[in-house]
């Protein structure tokens, strides 16, 4: 789609001097930082037009996060368009850069404290109850993973002891009962939030958000967030474990959600980005030595930063 067509979209984009596309991931959409001619930044998100039902719903709750206090954007507009046949949010840009390409520039203890800072945020957003009507988090969670198990299974792929951690899932399958419902941002990782001034500035990318177990957000913790920046990570879980209302089965449900990731993350890269499955496999069987087989729900890396 050419400029001109893109600042016919809405009134905030004709004063629009400049479109810079940005990296989209694998959402499928087009992303755009756009620059006005009063020198502010906004970012232009194109997706199918059918999408359009579906992101009104979005875009309505990020502004009751926002009213939260949450440090994220919230939709400036959203429309479609029929003439160019696709859906479209303004939203306002997040000054600073991607933590997960430029943390590892960062002091320990600034990566620790931008941590906690995140660990707080999360705290936020699970004060956010699902809509009445949501089905129970248990029946959604272990649905979606026999969906995802037997996609595994079918595609060619392993990884070490993958038996035994199907085993460790179904033995605490009843530990998922009754776990409460609330908003999951459901991608928060260091590849989605900000830095700005050696300081946490704000989280982007709510496009996968769900309702269900406020710990199920720690999943992409063990798969990313660790491998990038093991003080970040520790200071993440710190501040929730502080402020939260945690029983003992925080690390059990830790571990349970972690070990569906694996299923979870193979299927989904050999959709996505097959030339990465090495690569996801590998990271499945850096999990299970940090959980020592499960046979330790407190990740390694996280009880030998407190031994430290």
């Amino acid at each position: 789609m050419k400029n001109e067509q893109l600042k016919q979209l809405s009134p905030i984009l004709k004063q629009a001097i400049s479109f810079q596309p940005m990296t989209s991931g694998f959402s499928g959409d087009r992303i755009f930082l756009v620059t006005t001619s009063s020198s502010e930044k906004l970012v232009l998100k194109l997706s199918d037009i059918q999408e359009y039902p579906r992101l009104r719903k979005k875009a309505s709750v990020l502004r009751k996060l926002k009213e939260r206090g949450i440090l994220c954007s919230e939709v400036i507009e959203i429309g479609m368009s029929v003439e160019q046949s696709c859906s479209y949010r303004i939203l306002p840009f997040i000054e600073g850069e991607n933590a997960r390409a430029s943390i590892h520039l960062l002091t320990n203890k600034e990566q620790y404290e931008i941590g906690r800072r995140a660990g707080r945020e999360l705290s936020l957003m699970h004060t956010y109850p699902a809509p009445s009507l949501e089905v129970p988090w248990d029946e959604r969670v272990m649905a979606k993973n026999e969906r995802y198990v037997h996609a595994y299974r079918s595609s060619g792929v392993t990884f070490n002891h993958d038996q035994f951690v199907l085993d460790f899932i179904k033995s605490h399958a009843d530990v998922v009962k009754g776990r409460p419902n609330r908003f999951q941002h459901d991608d928060f990782h260091l590849g989605n939030i900000i830095i700005e001034g050696n300081q946490y500035a704000g989280v982007i990318d709510f496009d996968q958000f769900d309702w269900g177990d406020p710990i199920h957000d720690f999943y992409k913790l063990s798969l990313f967030s660790r491998e990038n920046s093991i003080p970040f990570s520790v200071g993440q879980l710190d501040h929730y474990l502080s402020t939260q209302a945690t029983n003992d089965d925080f690390w059990l449900l830790f571990s349970i959600y972690t070990a569906m990731s694996f299923f979870s993350s193979i299927v989904w890269t050999l959709t996505f980005d097959p030339a990465h499955v090495k690569d996801m496999v590998d990271r499945v069987d850096r999990m299970l030595t940090d959980h020592e087989r499960f046979n330790q729900l407190m990740p390694t890396w996280y009880s030998n930063w407190h031994q430290s």
